[in-house]
């Protein structure tokens, strides 16, 4: 290939093409094992022209786990409440992310090997993405079935998220020792199909189980001068009053 089929070729290749190839590698091979040459090479793009979008091999991996971030967020069509039964709402998100977990196996594992082993700075973290609707969502829903005596209190939104989304990692990060120790591979299509019934029923389990109230209002307590969560009059500040519009 002659150096202008290079720049042509490089000219017909996306921001979002390269992306897509450096999440595969990046959640593969991590930071340090990937190359810009490898993800130049499967993308098509030259290096010298991701130098010029991204920076550097940083600049693209900060890009690159912002959008495998907002791929694991539902759409904004799946955060709307169309039902008054709470218990149906909440099942009908955590459907929703299940699937979209288990439909973005690479963006899942750059997520998990960014916990495992950190690449960017504890400042950096509030640029990579933005959880706030998800989070407004599974308010107005512990709202809506806490008011109606369905769900028990004592439960935050924060607490019913982190349960939803550990939960559809274990693929990710227990794959290999689950299938050693118990001969169960959670890649299996049968397995993955329980893996979503688990996750149901755990959570609704979780949220109308007859525990007695411990008094507390969650089961982990937000660091107060790090919180940005929205107050109890602003949960349903959304430009309309009626929450199931």
């Amino acid at each position: 290939m002659t150096t202008n089929d290079h720049v042509e070729a490089s000219a017909n290749v996306t921001v979002e093409e390269v992306i897509a190839v450096a999440i595969t590698q990046f959640s593969t091979d991590g930071f340090d094992g990937t190359k810009l040459e490898d993800i130049s090479r499967a993308s098509g793009m030259s290096k010298r022209m991701i130098h010029y979008h991204f920076g550097d091999k940083r600049g693209l991996y900060l890009q690159s786990l912002n959008s495998a971030m907002d791929s694991l967020q539902p759409p904004s069509d799946q955060l709307v409440i169309d039902s008054a039964v709470p218990v149906e709402g909440m099942r009908k998100l955590v459907d929703c992310l299940f699937e979209i977990f288990m439909n973005n196996q690479d963006a899942v594992r750059m997520v998990v090997e960014e916990n495992t082993h950190p690449v960017l700075e504890a400042a950096e973290h509030p640029e990579v993405t933005d959880v706030s609707g998800v989070m407004l969502h599974i308010n107005r829903l512990l709202m809506l079935g806490q008011d109606s005596g369905a769900f028990r209190p004592g439960i935050s939104a924060t607490d019913l998220y982190l349960l939803m989304t550990s939960m559809t990692l274990l693929p990710v990060a227990t794959h290999n020792i689950t299938q050693s120790l118990f001969n169960v591979d959670l890649y299996a299509k049968e397995n993955v199909a329980g893996l979503h019934r688990l996750v149901v029923d755990m959570v609704l389990a979780f949220l109308t189980s007859n525990i007695p109230d411990s008094g507390h209002q969650s089961y982990l307590e937000e660091d107060i001068s790090e919180s940005k969560s929205d107050s109890s009059a602003s949960i349903y500040e959304d430009g309309s009053d009626d929450i199931f519009s």
